[in-house]
């Protein structure tokens, strides 16, 4: 436990925080890295506290939280969270604590920040306090330790059962990926520690009458986690252990910066293609000023895929702010078929002396190279043991989900196996589709390509896609030669409460897909694109040759229906190349099937009636599809 001190410290550039005459509230989020619901959430609720005229009323904390989830983010802070969880009875997520209260009582969801109102704010604001509060905040002479000065003074008589002073250390943290499953890169002041702990400091003093001052002084280690050049800052607050009501809060102003602190970022492409055999990996390094003094000198080490250290001098002048690029020594690694690389950076000895902020010392980069000796045909995966290694997952910028390779020992997740590649389609609504990469295959004009889907919606307005796709410049363009999306893709009812995980090979469907339109020596994969969605898997995936098979589908194509809406008839339209069957269904808004018929057609356009005359008013999917795959299209019936 850190020691408590009842002096005020002797410090130069102490930032004061504004000395509260009225009502300083305070709202705890409770939020996690891996809850859906909190990243649609939390912007909206973020934005309304930042509010300019809110910010003299509101000061907002956040605590990460192991909900539905843990993830490392919350582990970082899991003591102090787990306690102030545990204080106020948290049981979801996200969720606020207002001045001690649950915020929005009298909403439909009690404590749901998107409750959370401007007239909740200006009526707790004009609760008058009986504390006056001001605080300070510095570093100590080494930077590691920050120093809080609180004044309480007394301006109204004040009794209560067992009134604390708590004080958190609180920063903002932005990051290039979600450190969690739901997408977030953003998070507002969160607690990174709490002085001495989350339990506070004891006022001792039940009864304080009017003109009533004290000073305390609290001396806390910063953790190593904190980045010191992102403006950390105190909050301090004063609450009653026996209703848990806050009567004041106060906040400092941000920390300054340390002296002598240098940042270095990673660049390299995430994606690279060679022929197998040696390939020379050249990055660069974006250092930056992040100190409060010019940086003149520094070294930079580098290490290639876990190997050997090494080390590059740089020297110039970097002023406060600054940014240049460096251009690393080039390394050499060997390429024996398709397999994720890393690259790590780390820069150290800044003019000549330590750097006190290390968390932004170190940088990295994974990056994969694609081998560009193709693997012969027939190629099959079912992600099963190492086989996963050899697949690239593009993390888009701009986009907030992501393929991963997953699996289940008790129950199996794959068509077949324990196995199977996962996109959480929980993104952003019409979102940048993400890469999945398959090694290059020796495809032609007879291939094609089979592979299991099972895919599950929030609701059935969830239009999740996906889609196979070819790159033949190594990933810098993509060209889309089959999609499904929506209901028609979907393979179990939609589900809004859970997670969904196959539990069965039943809970997959197969599709195929002509390659004839893939050049030679082209990267295939998929591209998933989240509408909100839950949980896609694909498993099972076969790249073969089509000679010798007595009859090749062709995939539906100019699938449409007119008249669009429609009242008692409608005119299905659709073209195959070759002859073959053909399944027709139509699906409602919440996927129940309508209509099935299965059928042998001549290649060519195709004419087919639907009688809609006994459907409800709504809107409805009919789905085409062949051996070579599926194309749904929407119409609505009006009555």
């Amino acid at each position: 436990m850190k020691k408590l001190l009842l002096t005020v410290a002797a410090l130069a550039t102490i930032p004061v925080c504004v000395n509260a005459q009225t009502r300083m509230t305070i709202n705890e989020e409770f939020t996690g890295e891996n809850c859906p619901p909190c990243a649609s959430t939390n912007p909206g609720f973020w934005h309304l506290c930042d509010t300019a005229p809110n910010l003299t009323k509101l000061i907002h904390i956040t605590y990460m939280e192991p909900i539905p989830s843990s993830g490392w983010y919350y582990m970082r802070t899991k003591t102090l969270s787990d306690a102030r969880d545990a204080y106020y009875s948290i049981s979801s997520a996200p969720h606020a604590m207002y001045d001690g209260h649950t915020a929005s009582p009298s909403s439909s969801s009690p404590g749901h920040p998107f409750y959370f109102s401007q007239a909740e704010i200006n009526t707790e604001a004009a609760i008058a306090s009986p504390f006056n509060m001001t605080c300070t905040n510095a570093w100590n002479s080494t930077f590691d330790s920050v120093i809080t000065t609180v004044t309480i003074t007394c301006v109204t008589p004040y009794s209560v059962s067992a009134p604390f002073l708590r004080a958190a250390l609180v920063q903002t943290n932005n990051f290039a990926t979600p450190p969690g499953t739901n997408g977030e890169k953003d998070f507002e002041n969160v607690v990174q520690a709490m002085y001495p702990d989350a339990t506070g400091t004891s006022l001792s003093s039940t009864t304080w009458t009017t003109g009533t001052t004290r000073t305390i002084t609290l001396r806390g280690a910063c953790p190593n986690f904190v980045d010191k050049s992102k403006a950390p800052y105190m909050v301090v607050w004063i609450q009653n252990d026996g209703d848990k009501s806050i009567a004041q809060a106060a906040q400092a102003t941000p920390l300054p910066d340390v002296n002598n602190d240098a940042a270095s970022a990673t660049v390299i492409p995430d994606l690279v293609c060679s022929v197998n055999g040696p390939y020379t990996v050249a990055h660069t390094v974006t250092l930056t000023n992040s100190g409060a003094n010019p940086v003149t000198s520094a070294k930079i080490y580098y290490q290639i895929d876990g190997g050997t250290w090494a080390s590059t001098p740089w020297s110039g002048t970097l002023a406060v702010g600054a940014s240049t690029t460096v251009t690393m020594p080039t390394a050499t690694v060997t390429v024996s078929g398709p397999a994720y690389h890393s690259i790590y950076d780390s820069v150290a000895n800044v003019n000549a002396g330590s750097d006190p902020n290390p968390i932004n010392n170190t940088s990295g980069s994974t990056f994969f190279i694609e081998s560009k000796t193709a693997t012969a045909m027939p190629y099959s995966t079912s992600f099963e043991g190492s086989d996963y290694m050899v697949h690239y997952a593009s993390d888009v910028a701009n986009d907030n989900v992501s393929w991963i390779v997953t699996y289940n020992t008790t129950t199996p997740l794959g068509h077949t196996g324990a196995y199977a590649v996962r996109y959480n389609c929980n993104g952003a609504a019409n979102g940048v589709g993400n890469f999945y990469t398959l090694p290059i295959v020796t495809t032609s004009a007879a291939s094609e390509m089979d592979f299991w889907v099972s895919y599950c919606q929030v609701s059935t307005a969830n239009n999740d896609k996906l889609e196979v796709v070819y790159s033949a410049d190594c990933g810098a363009n993509w060209t889309s030669i089959w999609n499904m999306s929506g209901t028609p893709m979907a393979t179990v009812p939609a589900n809004s409460t859970a997670f969904f995980y196959p539990s069965s090979p039943t809970q997959y469907a197969k599709h195929t897909v002509l390659l004839n339109a893939v050049p030679a020596g082209a990267m295939i994969g998929f591209r998933a694109t989240a509408n909100y969605g839950n949980n896609l898997f694909v498993d099972d995936v076969n790249i073969h040759s089509t000679l010798g098979v007595a009859s090749i589908g062709s995939a539906p194509s100019d699938v449409n229906v007119y008249p669009n809406p429609a009242t008692d008839e409608a005119n299905l339209n659709f073209t195959v190349l070759n002859d073959g069957k053909v399944s027709i269904s139509v699906y409602d808004a919440v996927g129940r099937l309508m209509f099935t018929n299965s059928q042998t057609f001549k290649g060519g356009q195709q004419h087919v009636a639907l009688s809609v005359a006994d459907y409800a008013a709504g809107v409805y999917n009919v789905v085409v599809t062949t051996d070579a795959g599926s194309v749904s299209s929407r119409f609505s019936v009006v009555k």
